[in-house]
């Protein structure tokens, strides 16, 4: 299953939005620490707002740090870069080098780890700047969730551009670190989940004991609200941008699997899905692909199968096994054979006669399916189809048989028609038809196996059809399927008895039906 993937440029721009957005909302939860929460208020002095001092050495500080950490994020990302360039002038992905492999599946860890460094950068320097510990805490909060939104983003966004390095996914097969959904879902509820109430004990500990000796304990009371709403709000924010990403994260590949596996519920065996994470959920992909590609062979082999064998005794084979063994059946079975075969094959080259010999193959063996026949063999120039074993079980067969007979000859006068056009041989055929009980089921060894049927019906109908040359009637039918018919009302049959038919000790009468 294929979606149209967005280029390369519009993943990057996604990705620089991403990282703007984070770090932007990361410097609002800063502006708001230090212009409600800090410094406590002592004596009679209340929160004092950020000075227009600080707010520009903090403004140049991160646009510094900011452009800083692009530079070494453009640094690292250069052969993932390269790489990209050469993929789309069409250099085959497979020659991609591991090294570069691994680069393109941790990325999004990268540049979560470069930001969560930024952050920590920031939060060291602005402490030992002002000589206040409650700098590195306020920093903290907004490095966390910077770094957590930017992490489970960039990861969400950057499986956009995962198959282009890996177009047959197998990124399984990639020693690169893999981050389970188990660790990321651990991952988010520290960073965000435990650091809420983390801040919460700690910062409401420092002021409680500040009112031990306060001035003024209204204000740091009112502070502590502050504060207490404050990380609740951040932390109720920061907790549904993250979970709606790993939802997405892990909802979206699950979701694009049940359409798959609907798919091909419904056949489509050419379903595949693109792998875009090396997690459980890109392992079940690919395993995923495997199946569909293991299906697909099957039904190839199967179709193949039924190339030279039956669509029935494939079926057969698929659902029940191919055991030796047979059970006795009352069909009817019909031999058809193209008269002065051999003559034909001295006249025409090898290539021409088996040409010749498959088209018309094909126009008879048509007929013989649309009236549910079976064709157990080929034997050069013959065919041997059966109607009511256990293969095709009908009770009138022997109508079926005949109806099949009279078409077959009826597809031969147009065959030849189109033959003349082309200036080839014209062909003639006998039809040979014959019912009663018979042998049905697989015969052979070990090596090989056949299913046929053996009976005294199988050679009698191969006797009609080699009868037809003597008679002049291009279709005979025995005594038993003449009487078994039914609903064959329209057909002529003329009688034809004190019929010698070798193998036979006595006489028999046989029907030449006319059309």
């Amino acid at each position: 299953m294929t979606t149209s993937q967005p280029s390369s440029r519009d993943i990057s721009r996604k990705l620089l939005a991403l990282i703007f957005g984070a770090n932007f909302f990361g410097a609002l939860i800063i502006f708001l620490y230090f212009s409600v929460i800090d410094p406590l208020p002592v004596g009679g002095v209340a929160v004092r707002a950020l000075e227009t001092e600080d707010i520009v050495t903090f403004g140049i500080a991160g646009v510094v740090i900011f452009v800083g950490a692009f530079a070494i994020l453009n640094r690292l990302g250069r052969p993932i870069q390269n790489w990209l360039r050469f993929i789309e002038a069409g250099t085959p992905a497979t020659e991609l080098p591991s090294s570069v492999a691994r680069l393109v599946l941790i990325w999004p860890l990268i540049v979560a780890s470069l930001v969560a460094a930024t952050g920590l950068l920031v939060a060291i320097f602005f402490s030992i700047l002002y000589d206040n510990p409650g700098n590195f805490v306020g920093i903290a909060i907004s490095g966390a969730v910077t770094t957590t939104v930017v992490y489970f983003g960039t990861d969400l966004i950057w499986r956009q551009q995962v198959p282009t390095f890996f177009p047959e996914g197998n990124l399984s097969v990639v020693p690169a670190f893999r981050l389970w959904v188990r660790r990321r879902l651990l991952l988010a509820f520290i960073l965000i989940g435990g650091l809420t109430p983390i801040l919460l004990v700690i910062l409401s500990e420092v002021r409680t004991r500040a009112l031990l000796d306060a001035e003024n304990p209204e204000a740091i009371l009112d502070n502590l609200i502050l504060v207490q709403l404050f990380i609740l709000a951040v932390g109720l924010v920061a907790g549904v941008i993250t979970a709606v990403l790993v939802a997405r994260a892990i909802v979206g590949p699950l979701q694009v699997l049940q359409e798959a596996m609907g798919r091909v519920e419904k056949n489509e065996l050419n379903t595949r899905i693109v792998v875009t994470t090396n997690d459980e959920l890109g392992y079940l992909s690919e395993r995923f692909n495997s199946m569909t590609d293991g299906l697909r062979q099957g039904e190839r082999l199967r179709e193949l199968f039924g190339l030279y064998v039956s669509s029935e005794v494939a079926q057969a084979a698929v659902e029940t096994g191919a055991g030796l063994g047979g059970e006795l059946v009352n069909c009817s079975v019909m031999f058809s054979d193209i008269r002065d075969f051999t003559t034909l094959s001295e006249q025409m080259p090898p290539r021409r006669l088996v040409e010749l010999i498959n088209r018309y193959m094909t126009a008879m063996v048509s007929v013989i399916v649309n009236h549910g026949g079976v064709v157990t063999r080929f034997g050069g120039d013959s065919i041997l189809a059966v109607f009511g074993t256990p293969l095709n079980p009908m009770s009138d067969h022997a109508d079926r048989a005949v109806r099949t007979a009279i078409e077959m000859r009826q597809a031969l006068a147009a065959f030849n028609q189109e033959e003349t056009v082309a200036r080839l041989p014209i062909l003639e055929s006998g039809i040979g038809i014959a019912s009663g009980p018979v042998i049905a089921g697989n015969v052979g060894g070990k090596e090989r196996i056949e299913y046929t049927v053996m009976g005294d019906a199988v050679n009698l109908a191969a006797r009609l059809e080699d009868k037809t040359k003597d008679t002049g009637f291009p279709i005979l039918v025995s005594d038993e399927t003449y009487r078994a018919l039914n609903e064959v009302s329209d057909v002529g049959a003329r009688s034809l008895t004190d019929v010698q038919i070798k193998g036979k000790r006595d006489r028999v009468t046989v029907y030449a039906l006319s059309y």
